[in-house]
């Protein structure tokens, strides 16, 4: 029986899933907002499925369910980006986008779905600069909270998958980019209340920033302890 409950949990969240595709479907309910109350829904137990698993990739192939997520978060993006085809509904597709993929992504990850055609160095370069123009663009566009998170979600998940996948950042690069974040920060606020911004939200947005490096290095503490 206790084989059946991680098997039974993920068919639960896929059953509700669907359900919640049929009548946002039958209710008229948009792209963006079906996909998102249907992952809300699934995307539970799966997870529930996938903790109580002894050998979850055996029952959810690490592919497949990469691009179920995929598909997933493709959906939710170009469901905000249709009800808002602005400058700014690009930025929160992407953030939609990053926010319903990352937990697809994260599994893929750990059980080795093997499709990412770049090095694990390469991909956190790629992750991190693709971060850091998300934030830029949502300076650009008037929206830095939405820019910061999604740039911030961008960049740590490139950071974590790299180490992941045995790229071993020293302390003293981690040093360096704790710096270089807090600087960043700081150059941000400045910036945002200079032009006659909200000193709070601009403090908030410059503190995310300065912490994406300390939160990474907080979640890779043990593995640096493990290899030091």
């Amino acid at each position: 029986m206790s084989r059946r409950v991680p098997e039974f949990a993920v068919l639960i969240g896929v059953v509700l899933g669907l359900s919640v595709v049929v009548t946002g479907v039958t209710l008229g309910w948009g792209l963006y907002a079906t996909t998102v109350v249907g992952a809300l829904v699934s995307y539970p137990f799966v997870g529930f499925g996938i903790v109580r698993d002894s050998d979850p990739a055996a029952t959810l192939r690490p592919r497949w369910l990469l691009g179920l997520g995929g598909a997933i978060a493709a959906a939710g993006a170009l469901g905000t980006l249709v009800d808002d085809p602005t400058a700014g509904g690009v930025l929160r597709a992407a953030l939609v986008g990053l926010a319903l993929g990352t937990p697809p992504a994260g599994y893929a990850t750990r059980y080795g779905a093997g499709v990412n055609p770049l090095t694990p160095r390469a991909t956190a370069g790629v992750g991190v600069a693709a971060g850091l123009a998300l934030l830029a663009f949502g300076l650009f566009v008037g929206q830095p909270l939405v820019g910061v998170v999604a740039g911030g979600v961008c960049a740590l998940g490139a950071a974590l998958y790299a180490t992941a996948r045995g790229v071993d950042f020293d302390r003293r690069t981690k040093r360096l980019a704790a710096s270089v974040g807090g600087l960043l920060g700081v150059a941000i606020v400045g910036i945002g209340v200079a032009s006659g911004g909200a000193l709070g939200e601009w403090l908030l947005v410059g503190t995310a920033v300065a912490l994406v490096p300390g939160l990474y290095a907080a979640l890779t503490l043990e593995k640096e302890s493990r290899t030091g």
